[in-house]
C-alpha cells in the first residue's frame, strides 16, 4: 500500500521545499554577483591603481604611463587593442602610431596610389609603413589601439585631464574596416 504524505501545516515548509529554496537562492548567488559586477564595473577613462581596479576579468587594463605626471599617482582605465565599434559607450577606439619613428615625408594624396598609366609615382614610406594626413610616414606594425574616454570639453574628463581632438600627430580615430580611408574626427581625455 502506497505511502501517503502529509501536507504540511499552514505557515510551514517541509524539508524538502526549504531545500530547493536554498538551492535556488545558491543557484541565483554567482548570477546575481555577475550581474552585479557588470553593473558596477568602472567606465573607460576611471582612475586606477592597477588593473583588477578597472576589471574583475581584468578585460580592461590600468594605463599608468600618467602615473608620474597625476597628482594622485593613478592611471586610467583602457581597454587595449580595439577596433572601431566594440568599445563601451563613454569611449572610441584610438590609434596611436609610435611619435619617435615619424621622421619621412610623404604626400597622403598620392601615396602607394597609381597614376593615369598605372605607375606608382609617389613612395615615400616603406612597405610596413603608412602615410598620416599630416604628411609623415607612420610604423603601422607599433601602431596601438585602445578605448579612449570620449568627450565633448574638459569638464566631461576627470581631473588633470583636457578634453583633445585628435586627428593629427600620430593620434586618430582606429579607422573602420569596411572604409579604412574614411578619417572620423573625435576629442578625447588626455593627461593636461
Amino acid at each position: 500500500m502506497p505511502t501517503r504524505r502529509h501536507a504540511s501545516p499552514a505557515g510551514t515548509r517541509s524539508s524538502r521545499e526549504l531545500r530547493l529554496g536554498r538551492e535556488l537562492r545558491l543557484g541565483l548567488a554567482p548570477l546575481a554577483l555577475t550581474l552585479f559586477g557588470l553593473a558596477c564595473q568602472p567606465e573607460i577613462g576611471d582612475p586606477c591603481k592597477r588593473s583588477l581596479d578597472c576589471s574583475v576579468q581584468v578585460t580592461r587594463q590600468c594605463d599608468v604611463s600618467n602615473v608620474p605626471n597625476d597628482p594622485n599617482s593613478e592611471g586610467e582605465c583602457t581597454l587595449e587593442n580595439c577596433s572601431l565599434g566594440v568599445c563601451p559607450s563613454e569611449a572610441i577606439c584610438i590609434k596611436v602610431y609610435a611619435t619617435e619613428f615619424i621622421s619621412v615625408s610623404c604626400d597622403p594624396e598620392l601615396e602607394d596610389l597609381p597614376n593615369a598609366e598605372g605607375e606608382i609615382t609617389s613612395d615615400a614610406c616603406l612597405p610596413h609603413e603608412v602615410c598620416l594626413p599630416e604628411g609623415l610616414c607612420a610604423d603601422e606594425l607599433r601602431a596601438r589601439t585602445s578605448c579612449r574616454r570620449e568627450c565633448k570639453s574638459d569638464s566631461d574628463c576627470r581631473d588633470n585631464y583636457q578634453c583633445l581632438r585628435v586627428g593629427s600627430g600620430g593620434v586618430y580615430v582606429a579607422p573602420d574596416p569596411d572604409d579604412p580611408e574614411k578619417q572620423t574626427s573625435a576629442k578625447i581625455c588626455v593627461p593636461e
